[in-house]
This record gives C-alpha cells, structure tokens and sequence, in this order.
C-alpha cells in the first residue's frame, strides 16, 4: 500500500500539535507568570514595531499598502492547493473490484467482476458464526500484478489476537481460492470502544 497520505497525515497533525502546544504553553505562562507575561508584551511590542517598519519600508510607489499583503496572498494560495492536493491523496491506491478482467474466450465472451462485498461475504462464510468479534470490513488496495485485501477486525475484549489472526488469515484464503484470485492479504486488528461495550450476545 502506498505510505505516503499516511506520512503525510503524521507530519501535518505534528506540525499543528506543536504550533496549539506552544500556543497553550505561551498562554499559561503568561497567565501564570508576572515576569514572562512582561516580557512577553515587550517582545510582542518590539514585534509590532518591527512589522511596522517593514511595511512602511515596503510600500509600492504610488499606493499605501506594502507588497508584503501580496506575497500573504500568494502563499496562501499555495496553502490551499496544497490543503486540496492532500486531501485528493487520501486513500490513494483503494480500488473498487477486487476483480474486474474480459474474457475473450468461449462461447459467451465478456467482463468478470467481483466486487469486495462479495469478498466480505465469502470471508463472513468461512470465517462461521463467531461471538469473539464486533466487527469485520474488507477494502481492496490497487497492486500489481493483483489487488490486495485489508481485512480491518475488531475483536471483543478479551479475545486472543493471534488465534484470531489465524483463522482469518485461513478464512481470507479460503475465500481466495473459492473466488479464483490471489493477492496480498493484511489484516488488521484494532480495539475500540465498541470492542469494550460491545453486547456479547452479537455475532457476525
């Protein structure tokens, strides 16, 4: 799978918890403190000034604003198309079909399809009636040469993770060689709050 929305998505919630971080760091300190909230007004002053000076020094021939508001602007700008190429990365690599190929051959040629509903469905089968999960979803990645299978299983509390990894990595190729197909298979286990106060009566 492709890593780089994941990294990205890492870097840029970094980035804003150290900027709310110091920001809340600042404030309590000024709130606190007599001592830092006094130089803290002498800096934001000096800073002021100093910004000032800057706009006055670079303001256009002619106009009462400095070119400054738009180098802003143009940042901003690239902030944005930025913001909006992230967001079109996101998922990137999902696909839709686990299989969708033309078969020429035969008598009646054409298109097979076989959607990851039916992979779901197929895994569900193998995979029985089973009371130590809450939950179980399929998404189908884009690789070469074959699509790939992330299988995401909450289990419930309490439930033995490597056991069940077992039989759902047996169940997922069960379920590839009744559909005809192969791939990679992840599969990934994850804990939530559902698995805490799931009802132990539900079964999949």
């Amino acid at each position: 799978m492709n890593q780089t929305p994941r990294l990205l998505n890492r870097i840029v919630i970094s980035l804003l918890g150290l900027m709310l971080l110091a920001g809340g760091l600042n404030a309590l300190l000024v709130a606190s403190s007599e001592g830092y909230a006094r130089g803290w007004r002498n800096v934001a002053s000096d800073l002021g000034a100093w910004f000032d000076a800057m706009l006055a020094e670079t303001t256009l021939p002619g106009q009462k604003d400095s070119w400054l508001w738009i180098a802003v602007a143009a940042l901003l700008i690239c902030g944005i198309l930025l913001m909006l190429w992230w967001i079109t990365v996101q998922g990137k690599g999902r696909g839709g079909d686990y299989v969708s190929t033309f078969i020429p051959d035969g008598a009646m040629p054409g298109r097979v399809e076989i959607s990851q509903s039916t992979v779901e469905q197929a895994l569900r089968h193998f995979l029985g009636r089973r009371s130590d999960m809450v939950s179980i979803n399929v998404s189908v990645w884009e690789l070469a040469p074959e699509a790939g299978l992330r299988i995401k299983v909450q289990p419930r509390k309490g439930t033995a993770p490597g056991a069940l990894g077992r039989d759902v990595a047996r169940a997922a190729r069960l379920a590839q060689d009744a559909l005809g197909v192969g791939g990679p298979v992840l599969i990934y286990l994850v804990v939530g709050t559902r698995s805490r106060f799931a009802r132990t009566e539900r079964v999949l």
